[in-house]
């Protein structure tokens, strides 16, 4: 993905609606062409969607979405650091709340180290998960959900732009209260370069004991040219306070580049 308004050119990559990867790409001056190789940080909104009644749901440390919302004028915030070497980082704050029993509106807001090319990110995305969209099938409990979302971000030369919309198809299917498999599926517009492409997540969940969750995903799309190589993840989570406040670290890694580790806390349950 392009943001303009650079003398070369700043591309970063959408792990989901609103998780950034940024990249430096080759930045031209008047003597000579130099790769800028300082900016790999990733920006995550959150997979804002915590099924409080489920041991088994996809919210942070997921960038898979999960089929399922927030409970009705109850609220969260996840926060988390993130990083792919010592000299760049990324710290993210993401709210959500529940709207009513089936809509649930979130937020991002993630500050980039060194703010040379990007200063902010930032997004919203609105998750709608009707009741009669979900059934019981041989499988288990499967729930299907629509979620809106749209980033922007702040170049350090220029004002905010919009840089990527995206509407998904969520679908989570729980097979037992250990398991459960999430999947998103639809397209995204990226701004800056005005392409559009389909963008598919899938993950899986294990719930072995109920304060660890373990889970591995992969997130992808058809035009990586443009909205980035697909990135593979692994990582757990531990609960502190039972369903409230969890503690969890990721791992994850892009094709051709390194490994990013994040660390972060979600806290659950806060009342309007």
């Amino acid at each position: 993905m392009v943001i303009p308004g650079f003398d070369g050119m700043l591309s970063y990559t959408i792990r989901t609606p609103f998780q950034f990867q940024f990249q430096g790409s080759a930045m031209k001056t008047k003597d000579s062409s130099i790769i800028n190789k300082r900016s790999q940080a990733s920006v995550l909104l959150l997979a804002l969607c915590v099924s409080a009644s489920s041991a088994a749901w996809a919210g942070r440390p997921l960038g898979t979405d999960d089929a399922g919302t927030t409970p009705q004028g109850s609220c969260q915030l996840e926060a988390w650091h993130e990083a792919s070497d010592a000299s760049s980082h990324t710290l993210v704050l993401a709210p959500a709340c529940g709207l009513t029993e089936t809509v649930e509106l979130g937020a991002d807001y993630s500050l980039p180290h060194p703010q040379t090319d990007v200063r902010a990110a930032a997004g919203l995305a609105l998750k709608w998960v009707p009741a009669r969209w979900q059934m019981d099938t041989g499988a288990g409990a499967l729930n299907f959900g629509l979620k809106f979302s749209m980033g922007r971000a702040q170049p350090a030369a220029a004002d905010w732009q919009a840089t990527e919309s995206a509407v998904l198809i969520l679908a989570s299917l729980t097979l037992n209260d250990a398991w459960s498999l999430h999947a998103n599926l639809g397209p995204a517009h990226d701004h800056g370069s005005e392409t559009r492409a389909t963008r598919f997540n899938l993950a899986l969940s294990w719930v072995p004991h109920t304060r660890w969750q373990l889970f591995a995903e992969t997130q992808t799309n058809d035009r990586r040219e443009i909205f980035g190589e697909t990135v593979n993840a692994a990582g757990v989570r531990w609960w502190w306070i039972q369903d409230r406040l969890g503690l969890d670290l990721t791992r994850s890694q892009a094709a051709g580049a390194e490994i990013g580790w994040s660390a972060g806390f979600g806290w659950y349950g806060i009342g309007l």
